[in-house]
């Protein structure tokens, strides 16, 4: 069976790479883009080593249409195809709502939802082209249904994320090519760390998450290694929560 080719967005650290990591592990070719071209380059050479498969690490601001197209064109030159999206990149910059400025505002929406139509649409047309069908995972978040007065523009641009994927999902459906979710709960990453591992937000996940601990990045790669399996073919317009329980608690 010929190999799969995957692209990843903001895939040079955090979840992404967690991503990343999972997928190589079953043998398919890593497409890491990421607005640090420098990180992305460093984190293809090491997923490379560490998991034997073929990377490309590219630099890649999503919000610029003409920076993904050549991503696209790079990454099918290199490989030949794109079998998997993963529309992972995204910011919150945890700023109160009534004080938040329009630009910033703006630029949650541009790399958060915009980004994602941009790569979506670009390669989907790739895809279609080639006549083999694909998968794409669109990476939104618990904010989808619930937030905070300091995540007004995140979780509305997540719950836009989530309605884009359903709006793929019906275009795309018929070309043979799914689109489905999948929703973060609360995951250990580099930059994450410095505040789970302390002593009551530890304690909080004790008690909040039925599992008992907090997530992995490789959690997430899971899932969307899940769903972008052959045996996830009729699976399509999804939101898949993988939060180890939390959402199921009470408040």
């Amino acid at each position: 069976m010929q190999k799969r080719v995957a692209l990843i967005t903001g895939a040079a650290r955090g979840i992404g790479y967690g991503i990343a990591t999972c997928l190589a592990r079953q043998g398919t070719s890593i497409v890491i883009a990421d607005v640090n071209a420098k990180a992305a380059r460093a984190s293809a050479k090491q997923l490379a080593a560490e998991t034997g498969v073929k990377t490309l690490g590219v630099g890649c601001d999503i919000t610029r249409r003409t920076q993904v197209a050549a991503v696209v064109r790079q990454a099918v030159k290199r490989f030949g195809q794109i079998d998997i999206l993963v529309n992972n990149a995204g910011i919150c910059p945890f700023v109160d709502i009534m004080e938040m400025s329009e630009a910033m505002f703006k630029k949650t929406m541009d790399v958060n939802l915009n980004g994602a139509f941009h790569c979506t649409q670009l390669v989907a047309a790739e895809m279609i082209k080639r006549g083999q069908g694909g998968r794409i995972v669109f990476i939104t978040s618990l904010a989808v249904n619930v937030t905070s007065a300091q995540q007004g523009d995140y979780a509305a641009s997540k719950a836009g994320l989530h309605m884009l994927m359903k709006s793929f999902a019906i275009a795309l459906g018929p070309k043979g090519i799914t689109c489905n979710g999948v929703a973060p709960g609360m995951i250990l990453t580099d930059l994450t760390r410095f505040h789970w591992e302390k002593p009551e937000p530890a304690a909080f996940i004790k008690t909040r998450v039925p599992v008992g601990r907090i997530g992995t990045p490789e959690d997430i790669g899971n899932a969307v290694a899940l769903l972008c399996s052959p045996q996830a073919a009729y699976i399509n317009g999804v939101g898949l929560i993988v939060d180890g329980g939390h959402q199921a608690v009470c408040a």
